[in-house]
Protein backbone atom coordinates (compact mmCIF):
# COMPACT_ATOMS: atom_id res chain seq x y z
CA UNK A 1 0.00 0.00 0.00
CA UNK A 2 3.05 2.25 -0.17
CA UNK A 3 2.17 3.22 -3.72
CA UNK A 4 -1.32 4.19 -2.54
CA UNK A 5 0.12 6.43 0.17
CA UNK A 6 2.29 8.25 -2.37
CA UNK A 7 -0.67 8.93 -4.65
CA UNK A 8 -2.82 10.12 -1.75
CA UNK A 9 -0.10 12.54 -0.67
CA UNK A 10 0.15 14.12 -4.12
CA UNK A 11 -3.53 14.18 -5.08
CA UNK A 12 -6.05 16.72 -3.86
CA UNK A 13 -8.84 14.14 -3.47
CA UNK A 14 -9.05 10.38 -2.93
CA UNK A 15 -10.89 10.05 -6.26
CA UNK A 16 -8.05 11.78 -8.09
CA UNK A 17 -5.57 9.46 -6.34
CA UNK A 18 -7.63 6.47 -7.52
CA UNK A 19 -7.71 7.65 -11.14
CA UNK A 20 -4.03 8.69 -11.16
CA UNK A 21 -2.90 5.38 -9.73
CA UNK A 22 -5.01 3.42 -12.21
CA UNK A 23 -3.58 5.45 -15.12
CA UNK A 24 -0.03 4.93 -13.90
CA UNK A 25 -0.59 1.18 -13.63
CA UNK A 26 -2.14 1.05 -17.11
CA UNK A 27 0.81 2.96 -18.61
CA UNK A 28 3.20 0.52 -16.95
CA UNK A 29 1.21 -2.44 -18.27
CA UNK A 30 1.28 -1.04 -21.82
CA UNK A 31 5.03 -0.26 -21.61
CA UNK A 32 5.62 -3.90 -20.70
CA UNK A 33 3.81 -5.07 -23.82
CA UNK A 34 0.23 -5.39 -22.63
CA UNK A 35 -2.70 -3.79 -24.34
CA UNK A 36 -5.11 -1.25 -22.87
CA UNK A 37 -7.94 -3.69 -23.61
CA UNK A 38 -6.18 -6.43 -21.65
CA UNK A 39 -5.72 -4.05 -18.73
CA UNK A 40 -9.41 -3.09 -18.78
CA UNK A 41 -10.65 -6.66 -19.04
CA UNK A 42 -8.24 -8.40 -16.71
CA UNK A 43 -6.51 -5.97 -14.37
CA UNK A 44 -8.93 -3.07 -13.88
CA UNK A 45 -11.47 -5.24 -12.00
CA UNK A 46 -8.73 -6.44 -9.64
CA UNK A 47 -7.55 -2.84 -9.16
CA UNK A 48 -11.11 -1.74 -8.44
CA UNK A 49 -11.68 -4.49 -5.85
CA UNK A 50 -8.46 -3.60 -4.08
CA UNK A 51 -8.50 0.19 -4.10
CA UNK A 52 -12.14 1.32 -4.50
CA UNK A 53 -13.14 0.46 -0.92
CA UNK A 54 -10.18 2.46 0.39
CA UNK A 55 -10.40 5.48 -1.91
CA UNK A 56 -13.98 5.82 -3.06
CA UNK A 57 -15.99 5.29 0.12
CA UNK A 58 -15.11 8.74 1.47
CA UNK A 59 -12.97 7.62 4.41
CA UNK A 60 -9.50 7.99 2.87
CA UNK A 61 -7.19 10.63 4.32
Amino acid sequence: MEILRRFLETSPTPFEAYVSLQCALMRRHVRRGGSPEDFCERLAPVFHRRYAPVLLDGTAR
